[in-house]
């Protein structure tokens, strides 16, 4: 197969321009959803487990509600190993279109259920099995994006291309932040454990409506099209992408890739929203405002870097980037625990920044690395796998150590130590901006 054939020509017409918005269009919005979701149930944690958990102290509350946002994270690889070898096997753009319905419709009925007071222990078993739906749609829903846009986009502008679905997530963030974080604060406590906490989850159905209408009007990748014609396609993608010494040393170093992004990206989406007002002991405004501060720098930072990325290189980005993670993480987080507003926003600022550079440029690497057959189940495997190790517990361990240590600069130690476990994966990664797909 002819890669280089197969991507879009570079947009100097108006109709390779609209082609590439639709383009755009049809990858983020499935990655703004997924993130929309995720992080409305990040910032309503302190509801949901006065909601579904009220029989127990509060500390133990918070940590059973975290302890259930890590169960989407854990059904991730599940959702990896299954939408990737169905992308592989069908096509990407049918498996996009059933995965944003899926995650859309698990995230509603999560704001339709009745609490702990109407139904007793079926109310938070229930919520597990939900979010254990989120966890399995959205393990699909990434890697078939990154992999749906990487197949279309432009050779010298893949990189800004992909990175603008780590843009979506960014957007689908501060929107999963601000519309909860507003409701909490217009309304009473009694009225958002009582409806209020229903609104952004049920919204996220609308939402996803919208993206399943975008997605099917979307052409499948030339990519892929190529593939099956040609009757090449795996049988079993996943044994294929796991078979032999090279595919699982790419595998090895896509893992380790993602250690950094996931500790630094999740910090800020799912530990920074409790810890604003358990540690930081922040009210009002302010107590919504570090995540807030966090995400706008991590979205300019993530802009760049994607552009970036096409001009110096992937390699290049990502090391920068992680070893400001390193050697920053740490005075970060002295400003952002000073006690003073204007010092804690300094230190987010700065902390996303470092944490949007290396995940505008961490997905282009990663579906960069696997060939056509088994793109989207490479990039599922090893994404999902360490997410779910790496970013989707770190709320829960990181709230759990600050109680035991009593120390603010846990989140510090945490995304240093997984800095220094992704730098072998960045130092073995080989350059590949601006070069045809394999």
């Amino acid at each position: 197969m002819s890669t280089e054939s197969t991507a879009l020509p570079a947009p100097d017409d108006a109709t390779t321009r609209r082609a590439l918005r639709r383009l755009l269009a049809g990858g983020v919005i499935g990655s703004f959803v997924e993130f929309y979701e995720f992080s409305v149930y990040a910032v309503l944690a302190t509801t949901l487990a006065a909601v579904f958990f009220p029989s127990v102290a509060p500390t133990t509350a918070l940590l059973s509600t975290l302890a259930v946002f890590a169960v989407a994270f854990f059904a991730r690889p599940l959702g990896g190993f299954v939408w990737g070898a169905v992308g592989d096997r069908i096509g990407r753009k049918r498996t996009l279109a059933l995965t944003v319905l899926l995650m859309s419709a698990a995230t509603a009925l999560m704001g339709l259920l009745p609490g702990y007071a109407a139904i007793g222990l079926a109310a938070p078993a229930l919520l597990v099995l939900l979010r254990f739906v989120q966890g399995v749609s959205a393990g699909g829903e990434i890697s078939g994006a990154v992999s749906f846009v990487a197949e279309h986009a432009p050779v010298d502008r893949r990189g800004f291309f992909v990175g603008m679905i780590s843009v979506g997530a960014v957007v689908g963030t501060l929107l999963g932040s601000l519309l909860p974080g507003a409701l909490l604060l217009m309304l009473t406590t009694e009225q958002m454990q009582s409806w209020g906490w229903r609104i952004p989850l049920v919204v996220a159905l609308p939402l996803g409506l919208v993206g399943l209408y975008i997605r099917r009007r979307l052409d499948e990748t030339p990519y892929f099209l190529a593939l099956r014609e040609e009757r090449a396609r795996a049988a079993n993608p996943v044994r294929a992408a796991l078979a032999g010494h090279r595919q699982r040393r790419l595998l090895v170093i896509a893992f380790f890739l993602v250690a950094a992004n996931a500790s630094s990206f999740y910090m800020i989406v799912g530990y920074l929203p409790s810890f604003a007002t358990k540690s930081l002991a922040l009210t009002g405004v302010q107590a919504f405002a570090p995540s807030v501060i966090a995400l706008a720098a991590c979205l300019v930072a993530e802009v760049g870097g994607a552009r970036l990325s096409d001009r110096v290189g992937r390699r290049t980005v990502l090391l920068a980037s992680l070893l400001g993670l390193l050697v920053l993480s740490y005075p970060s987080f002295l400003l952002i625990t000073s006690g003073t507003f204007g010092l804690i926003a300094c230190g987010l600022v700065l902390f996303g920044l470092l944490a949007g550079a290396y995940a505008a440029v961490i997905n282009a690497a990663l579906v960069e690395l696997f060939p056509t057959r088994v793109r989207v189940s490479g990039h599922g495997i090893t994404y999902n796998l360490s997410v779910a190790l790496f970013g989707g517990s770190a709320p829960y361990l990181l709230t759990w150590l600050g109680g035991v240590t009593g120390s603010t600069m846990v989140g510090a130690y945490y995304v240093m130590v997984l800095a220094v476990v992704s730098l072998p994966a960045v130092l073995a990664l080989r350059e590949t901006a601006r070069k045809p797909l394999p």
